[in-house]
């Protein structure tokens, strides 16, 4: 059955004069009415080609939510005809829907979701992206239906202009906001993928890692620091963490000595949820001697007596701490691990993450197979561990800290 789609101005003008412009949907001489949210005044209006004039400041702007309206009509009319269930009335219902969908209602959903599935590094970034969005809309409304590759482009030249974004943060953030859209037309209140159209900047090559050499991580050692300092505690967990294999901040953070059961580290990633077992060297067991047995956690970064429950609340403080023990200038002054760098003589801008890759680095130089680097480092996968195998056993796990520490 043949489908008609026309637009055309309604007979009765607003109080301000202008015409409502509406969708007609026809088929056998059955017709359905669908508003467009727009209104011109009739001379603004060219009747033969259904679209508005150029005598209107933003004729342009309107005839592409015109075209973007007649294009979801199709696809809907496309999506119905597999079921033969298109009728004008069928496709004027579920034009009411998509037209009705609001981007940051579905947004909320997953966000929600996210946080359900424990995926908490994904939902603090979409929290990130949506702020974003809201910033560039001006406020907290965004209609699915005026999201279309125009909108995307755009938004991406928002993205460099208004937070210098790189096109690694802009894939990233595109990353998230496809998850929305795909989300979107899961649920079917949008029909046409605007990533069709569109594509996402390629993320930016990346930056060499900064690693430090043995020598380096002996220098740290060696430094003569005041006891219960800034600089003395971010160099404890700066080396715990090179001397586990890189174990991540937010999992040294939490650890307690109930972690420390028979001379092994045994613990569960934050981030993954998997179990980690491994046999104590020397040197950790020196760092483990210099801190406070009578204390609930090994280091005195998270608050004894707060309620961690929240994994959010736990987030914000491992992030907050981190930020601390990675250092910043005060007057001139560097602080925690930047101060810590100064001292040893290392020109290199160094993390508590920078312990991790100098990791890496040292038992790749130790001629360390990628099986057993994959395994202390925690990856899932051999093409992490190749860019930065499932895990494999602790045993391995200890073969390889002896080799390389003892």
């Amino acid at each position: 059955m043949i489908t008609s789609f026309h637009f055309y101005l309604k007979n009765r003008p607003k109080k301000n004069g202008s015409f409502p412009i509406y969708l007609r949907i026809t088929q056998i001489r059955k017709h359905k009415y669908l508003s467009t949210g727009i209104s011109v005044r009739e001379k603004e209006w060219n009747t033969k080609e259904e679209r508005v004039r150029r005598n209107h400041p933003n004729y342009k702007t309107l005839n592409e939510t015109l075209e973007l309206i007649e294009r979801n009509a199709r696809k809907v009319q496309s999506d119905l005809n597999r079921t033969d269930s298109a009728t004008a009335k069928t496709i004027s219902e579920r034009m009411k829907v998509t037209q009705n969908a609001e981007f940051f209602c579905i947004a909320d959903e997953l966000y929600h979701e996210l946080k359900e599935e424990k995926k908490y590094h994904v939902h603090k970034k979409l929290k990130v992206v949506l702020k974003k969005i809201e910033h560039f809309e001006s406020e907290r409304n965004l209609p699915l239906a005026r999201i279309d590759s125009e909108y995307l482009l755009k938004f991406e030249r928002f993205l460099r202009l208004k937070y210098g974004n790189s096109n690694t943060t802009i894939s990233k953030n595109f990353q998230l906001i496809r998850k929305v859209i795909n989300k979107a037309i899961k649920k079917r209140v949008l029909t046409n993928d605007p990533f069709n159209d569109y594509k996402v900047p390629s993320e930016s090559k990346r930056e060499s890692k900064t690693k430090l050499t043995i020598e380096q991580i002996h220098a740290i050692e060696a430094l003569d620091l005041s006891e219960g300092s800034l600089e003395w505690n971010a160099r404890n967990a700066f080396l715990f963490s090179f001397y586990s294999g890189g174990i991540r901040f937010g999992d040294l953070c939490c650890l307690t000595w109930d972690n420390i059961i028979d001379e092994k580290l045994v613990y569960t990633m934050n981030k993954n949820e998997k179990s980690f077992s491994m046999e104590l060297t020397k040197n950790q067991l020196e760092i483990l001697l210099r801190m406070n047995d009578s204390s609930k956690y090994i280091f005195p970064f998270l608050n004894e007596s707060k309620d961690y429950s929240d994994p959010i609340i736990l987030r914000r403080d491992i992030g907050s701490k981190n930020a601390q023990l990675n250092g910043k200038k005060i007057k001139g002054n560097e602080t925690g691990l930047k101060k810590i760098a100064l001292l040893a003589g290392i020109d290199e801008n160094i993390s508590m993450h920078v312990a991790r890759h100098s990791f890496a680095q040292i038992a790749v130089d130790h001629g360390i197979s990628v099986y057993d680097l994959s395994a202390v480092l925690k990856h899932s996968s051999l093409t992490t561990t190749q860019q930065y195998l499932k895990s494999l056993s602790e045993d391995s796990v200890n073969r390889t800290m002896k080799k390389l520490f003892e």
